[in-house]
């Protein structure tokens, strides 16, 4: 028995830090967004007799021993299910790494549905965000994904109305930043704390988009992300002179514009050439 499952890209349409925990992360609000950008695992069930996990790549540069969250989802649902079967997985991937857009937790989610699946395991959802918790802060956003309102460190998820089909490019300037080499650059007190209710109000009426993205979109981060890399810096600058609401994703590297309609994505697209960046038109989904 084979599946296929898509593991799509995230974008944070917000991003406040609220506090420093006791254990060294950070509280966060933050809204994230999947994005019709994806990777693909395809699943095979290798059955009882050889419990083997088998981990196969696409990307000769990731890892495919248990230092990879695809295989430590595999490891964590067999324990958590008590299941003595193995599988090989396949990832063709797509998402860059050290991107800001949740490539690897969202991979680890996908390999979570997938294994439930495949396995034949009849699982509740709490259950699965369980398992996703324990993998890293973002991956039980992917559990549901579409549109989200994301707490704590990241794990405490309340989905909110979808916002889908808004066009989006994502711009990677072909390097990524270390999520935890930024994190430390974080200080307090913070400049202007941010509130999350103004573009949380916009998203549960469904009227947030182009035309206000502007004024309510926001990442923290960018302050502590943009003095190490002018380059960063300057592809959000190259967005917004261009006419997008442009925002950095995650804790970077990629800078993401969202624009008016599909039509202006190859223009976009053409003009950021020359910058030579990686890009990617997309449209905000539900999964």
């Amino acid at each position: 028995m084979k599946i296929t499952l898509k593991a799509p890209a995230k974008i944070n349409l917000f991003l406040e830090i609220t506090s420093k925990r006791p254990d060294g992360y950070h509280n966060l609000q933050t809204i994230m967004q999947t994005v019709s950008l994806y990777d693909e695992l395809t699943f095979e069930d290798l059955g009882g007799a050889d419990q083997s996990i088998i981990l196969e790549c696409s990307s000769k540069e990731l890892p495919v021993d248990e230092s990879n969250l695809i295989y430590k989802a595999a490891l964590a649902v067999r324990k958590f299910y008590n299941i003595n079967r193995g599988v090989k997985i396949f990832l063709q991937k797509e998402i860059p790494t050290g991107a800001g857009l949740g490539g690897g937790s969202s991979d680890a989610a996908a390999a979570i549905k997938g294994l439930v699946h495949i396995w034949g395991i009849e699982a509740k959802k709490a259950d699965l965000e369980k398992i996703a918790a324990q993998l890293g802060s973002d991956v039980p956003f992917f559990i549901t994904g579409g549109t989200a309102l994301c707490e704590g460190r990241g794990e405490i998820v309340t989905p909110l109305p979808a916002v889908l089909g808004m066009p989006v490019i994502l711009v990677n300037p072909g390097f990524g930043v270390a999520t935890a080499s930024v994190y430390k650059k974080v200080a307090f007190p913070l400049t202007k704390p941010r509130k999350i209710h103004r573009i949380t109000k916009l998203i549960c009426e469904g009227s947030f988009g182009y035309r206000n993205a502007s004024d309510y979109c926001f990442n923290r981060l960018e302050e502590f992300v943009f003095p190490d890399y002018p380059q960063i810096k300057k592809i959000k600058r190259v967005l917004t002179e261009l006419g997008c609401a442009s925002f950095m994703s995650g804790s970077g590297a990629t800078i993401f514009g969202i624009f008016d309609s599909e039509s202006q994505s190859e223009t976009i697209k053409s003009k950021l050439q020359m910058h030579q960046c990686k890009t990617w038109a997309v449209l905000s989904s539900g999964q």
